[in-house]
């Protein structure tokens, strides 16, 4: 019986581990939610004219097809690696009012991997009520900010010593990530927000 659960045990643990896909079938992602951990890479492919682009969570509840700044693939086999948890929503832009769009949600992970540290964004003021200022962000990389749920709350495209309103997000703690274009964490902080 030992045995048998080790083994088990060895067969979940290795599935997590492996890569995850994405295909486009018809005119839909299978399957339409994948569930990963930080770090897991994805491979999505596309055949033309379709592609997976990321938008935010309120275009992609209207079917919408506008770009948020996030990944942005088409025709072709492509990987990804995403390394914030939260969720990211996506869809095809030719055909998003038709409702072809997916998901991924994105763990923490089980702790395994220890992960290098990222640098402090030096995000003032901190604690903020209303704005805070990101010396650290460039133009092209992206600010993510997640809850205490591992929910996304706010994506912002940094330009370059960013100013970003906070008003719209209640009060509590949230995990600050600023990441490039490959979706590689650059810097990290944590941010309170007051009322």
């Amino acid at each position: 019986m030992m045995k048998y659960l080790m083994l088990s045990l060895a067969c979940a643990a290795s599935s997590i581990l492996t890569a995850q896909t994405i295909v486009q079938t018809g005119f839909s992602f299978q399957p339409d939610i994948l569930n990963v951990n930080v770090g897991q890479e994805i491979t999505i492919t596309l055949n033309s004219p379709h592609t997976a682009t990321e938008v935010d969570e309120a275009t992609w509840n209207a079917n919408g097809n506008t770009p948020n700044g996030g990944f942005d693939f088409a025709a072709g086999t492509h990987t990804l690696t995403l390394n914030t948890p939260g969720t990211y929503y996506y869809v095809c832009v030719p055909h998003a009012g038709m409702g072809m769009k997916g998901r991924i949600v994105v763990s923490p992970g089980t702790g395994v991997t220890e992960q290098e540290a990222a640098p402090s964004l030096g995000i003032h003021p901190n604690p903020a009520s209303t704005e805070v200022r990101v010396p650290a962000a460039v133009a092209g990389q992206v600010l993510t900010l997640t809850d205490a749920q591992g929910r996304v709350v706010l994506r912002h495209a940094a330009t370059g010593a960013d100013r970003v309103d906070i008003t719209a997000l209640a009060a509590g703690n949230y995990n600050v990530t600023l990441s490039d274009a490959t979706n590689r964490v650059v810097a990290r902080e944590q941010l309170s927000i007051v009322r």
